[in-house]
């Protein structure tokens, strides 16, 4: 290998750094030298035209130096369809802190690093907040209620959220993470370039620094790229003007936000839920196809004390019939049920038809032959 051949692999690598990294050329060119300890890239150039040569071993060193951060950095896959293609329980890395097993998981940029009662959620955004959730059940026997503990995961999770935000940087193009001399930049989506964007959620008006540094994300909201446009369209006609967003505060992400969550199954027993049990209920008391009818077409409200009203109609239900499982499930769910009877709801015709059997395709036979000779029958929009 010539020395132009090795130094032209190592711009490569700092090519490939660069990018990942969202860093100019000359500073991922000097962070490349100082891997070989030289003081910048300015002497490594010099002395290999004084005939320095790295050696194969060097090379390979460089080449990990560039991947660790992204791995993936000089293959043909890209960072997404890696991610695509990974099974969603499979983590990207485990390991121990102290006694304590944890695994971190990825999915569309976003990182989940969890443990026994714990879990730690970090966005893709480069300046996103991390949530750390501790499980209620734990409560202060939870280990990341130990400051340092937490310190060591959020290092961790940190770690492999810039491995996923490298691999963004290098799925995109170039100019989308690093502006031109005007400050323009390309969305990495649709490729629109602009010096100035605008948030759809907040009405933000962003520089195209502050965007790419971001990865663009709003910094005012956390909005995804998908809704940073390079023209407020959705404010012609009214009022609102965009306001600046201010800079990232100290150019590093928020302390994180603990929250104390309960992510055991929930039941809630709102009108949705009430209603659908008592209406389950009600069609186990149904016998025949008309009372079936009768359960589909009942109505149910419940008011905002849990009390539940039920109105059947007097010709799909018998009068003296007691809904008794729908009655019993209201016990069971602490609400007090009313009966009322109302009428004239029947959908079809003959409504004694629908209690002449048990069988709903014979009640259906029934109702055939009953229409074809005494109205008639029509599918679709026939008949008008």
């Amino acid at each position: 290998m010539t020395t132009k051949n090795e130094i032209y692999t190592l711009k490569t690598l700092a090519k490939r750094h660069a990018r990942a990294n969202r860093l100019p050329l000359h500073k991922a060119l000097d962070q490349l030298a100082a891997h070989f300890e030289f003081p910048h890239w300015a002497a490594l150039a010099g002395i290999a035209k004084q005939g320095w040569l790295p050696s194969g071993e060097q090379l390979a060193s460089a080449e990990d130096f560039v991947g660790q951060l992204h791995p993936n950095v000089a293959g043909k896959e890209t960072s997404i369809e890696h991610s695509m293609s990974r099974p969603i329980d499979e983590p990207v890395r485990q390991g121990k802190i102290g006694d304590h097993e944890f695994s971190v998981f990825e999915s569309f940029g976003d990182i989940r690093m969890e443990g026994d009662g714990w879990r730690i959620l970090i966005g893709e955004a480069q300046f996103a907040q991390p949530v750390v959730e501790i499980e209620k059940m734990q409560g202060s026997s939870s280990p990341a209620n130990d400051r340092a503990f937490l310190n060591t995961a959020l290092s961790i999770a940190d770690e492999e959220a810039t491995k996923v935000r490298a691999g963004i940087a290098t799925d995109w193009p170039r100019r989308s993470t690093k502006p031109d001399a005007e400050g323009i930049v390309v969305h990495p989506l649709h490729g629109d370039r602009s010096a100035e964007w605008f948030c759809l959620h907040c009405d933000g008006k962003i520089t195209g620094a502050q965007v790419a540094e971001n990865l663009w994300h709003c910094p005012a909201c956390g909005a995804s790229p998908i809704d940073i446009f390079s023209n407020p369209f959705w404010l012609e006609g009214c009022d609102v003007k965009p306001e600046p967003v201010q800079s990232s505060s100290g150019k590093q992400r928020p302390e994180p936000k603990i929250e104390v969550v309960d992510s055991r199954p929930a039941l809630r027993l709102d009108e949705g839920s009430i209603s659908l049990l008592l209406r389950t209920a009600l069609l186990e008391d149904a016998t025949t196809p008309g009372e079936r009818l009768g359960a589909l077409l009942a109505e149910i409200s419940v008011d905002d004390d849990g009390d539940a009203w039920m109105t059947l109609d007097e010709d799909l239900w018998p009068e003296f019939k007691e809904p008794e499982e729908a009655m019993a499930v209201a016990e069971m769910l602490g609400v007090d049920l009313e009966l009322a009877i109302t009428c004239m709801t029947f959908p079809f015709a003959w409504p004694g038809l629908g209690h002449a059997t048990t069988s709903t395709r014979k009640y259906v036979q029934m109702l055939l032959d009953a229409y074809s000779e005494y109205g008639g029958v029509y599918r679709g929009g026939e008949g008008g």
